[in-house]
């Protein structure tokens, strides 16, 4: 093999390795994503109180029931 040859060899190979740390830092380095959002403090606070209450449990089966009892307890 010539020299030019073995350079652009090289080349390709740091080439994919670098292409090979970079997906490797975005996926260790990257910051975790909440897909939902934030919620806000009184939610929260309501949420939780409500958890802790000894009032009787609900068994919602969609986000539309929990929305409207939530909703519905102010």
């Amino acid at each position: 093999m010539t020299t030019v040859t073995l350079v652009r060899k090289l080349d390709k190979e740091v080439g994919e390795l670098k292409s090979d740390v970079r997906e490797l830092k975005h996926f260790l380095f990257a910051p975790r994503k909440d897909p939902e959002g934030k919620y806000k403090k009184a939610f929260i606070k309501k949420v939780r109180a409500r958890t802790q209450a000894a009032g009787p449990f609900y068994r919602f089966s969609n986000k539309e029931e929990f929305l409207a009892h939530v909703r519905l307890q102010k």
